[in-house]
């Protein structure tokens, strides 16, 4: 297998394994576990991944730069946990607004407002917890996988 389908399998994976997780579990707040769920889960998750997928490696590469120059005292392992922190928070937002719209539609703003905090607030301690493995434990090996590629 070519380095490039194995980037692009690895990418997939992570997209497939994360946003499956976390839209279930924002899915699981907003309706519960509902006749329904199964088809509103993957209506969410499919519709995360089309937004997040195409802007997730700008908003990756966004983050770790500003993480570098604003935390540029902090050792590398400190910045990794400040960029796992602040990309579980952006990511888990815009999954929250995309979940929230698709189960209960365009609504009145502060009615927007509570159902996107419980859905976000929901998934967020397992968003962080993965995020944090991510930028400690998987982002400096796939560093290393790219450098060789």
């Amino acid at each position: 297998m070519s380095k490039k389908v194995q980037k692009i399998a690895i990418i997939v994976s992570f997209v497939i394994a994360i946003g499956g997780s976390l839209t279930l579990l924002m899915t699981w707040k907003n309706i519960g576990f509902t006749d329904g769920f199964m088809g509103a889960w993957l209506s969410s998750f499919a519709l995360c991944v089309l937004c997040i997928a195409p802007i997730g490696g700008v908003i990756s590469v966004v983050t770790n730069s500003l993480v570098n120059k604003v935390f540029y005292t902090l050792s590398m392992t400190q910045k990794n946990i400040v960029f796992g922190f602040v990309m579980a928070v952006i990511m888990e937002s815009i999954m929250a607004i995309v979940t929230t719209i698709n189960l209960h539609g365009f609504l009145v703003l502060d009615k927007f407002i509570d159902l996107w905090g419980a859905t976000f607030i929901s998934a967020l301690p397992a968003g962080l917890v993965i995020s944090i493995l991510m930028s400690l434990v998987i982002k400096p090996k796939l560093a290393v996988f790219w450098a060789k590629a």
